[in-house]
């Protein structure tokens, strides 16, 4: 019995710590779950499209125009009408402008979410995952040091979040002020960079009540593998401890 206690406990510190420890460089290497793939999308069009092959261009267009029907109404109309004229800049522009709408969005959820740890911060990873597209294009627009404040932003609003950590242990508390001052930062400057061509209502928000749609899936992924997995050890070890007190108790 001695065994298996120390190697569930064993367990249980690893993976605590693995859910804990939010390294401060990495802070936004969240893998798979912070990525946004119609934003990496964004670099194949520009490619394929600067090499005058339209038809690849809108090809991958093609895979993520549900997600622009739903969410990316303005820029569709400009992008359908850059492919049909061949307009490069009218393309890219617009689908900038898709990405900085993608980023408004994450960070209208991400504050919404604000007491769902995971919800939050894997909103908040999308919002730099496509972020993380847009920063060559927002260095040449803003400068070093201002797509710097941004990158500094992303890393405020997540130390903000908080941490509620793994059965109490490294709790850290929330700072919704900060997190609220952080995105708004974020927001202004990037809708400011990469606003819709032509767009006469370029001074207002393009975040509105049809494109506010949100993941479903996102719920499901605010729920790590490995939180679940060390709550069915830490439950196995408890039903362990409580099987071997009633074989003791027999024995007495």
């Amino acid at each position: 019995m001695k065994r298996y206690k120390t190697l569930l406990l064993l367990f249980i510190l690893i993976l605590s710590f693995n859910y804990i420890y939010v390294p401060s460089v990495g802070a936004y290497s969240y893998g798979d779950p912070g990525k946004e793939d119609f934003a990496e999308a964004y670099k194949e069009i520009d490619a394929y499209a600067s090499q005058g092959d339209w038809e690849l261009a809108e090809a991958v267009f093609e895979t993520y125009e549900k997600e622009f029907d739903l969410y990316f109404k303005k820029p569709k109309e400009l992008i359908d009408e850059a492919f049909e004229t061949k307009d490069l800049d009218l393309l890219l522009g617009s689908y900038q402008a898709a990405l900085a709408l993608n980023i408004e969005r994450r960070l209208h959820f991400a504050e919404d979410s604000f007491e769902e740890y995971g919800q939050a911060k894997l909103l908040l990873a999308k919002a730099r995952g496509t972020y993380d597209i847009l920063h060559p294009l927002a260095v040449e627009k803003l400068g070093q040091d201002q797509t710097e404040e941004i990158y500094k932003a992303f890393d405020d609003a997540l130390t903000a979040l908080g941490n509620p950590g793994l059965f109490g242990i490294g709790n850290k508390e929330q700072d919704p002020e900060t997190f609220k001052t952080a995105i708004e930062l974020i927001i202004s400057l990037t809708a400011e960079s990469f606003p819709l061509p032509n767009d006469k209502e370029a001074d207002e928000s393009h975040l509105t009540e049809e494109n506010l749609g949100i993941d479903t899936t996102l719920s499901d992924e605010s729920h790590p593998f490995w939180l679940w997995f060390t709550i069915a050890l830490a439950t196995i070890f408890v039903v362990l401890v409580i099987v071997q007190q009633r074989r003791k108790k027999k024995m007495s």
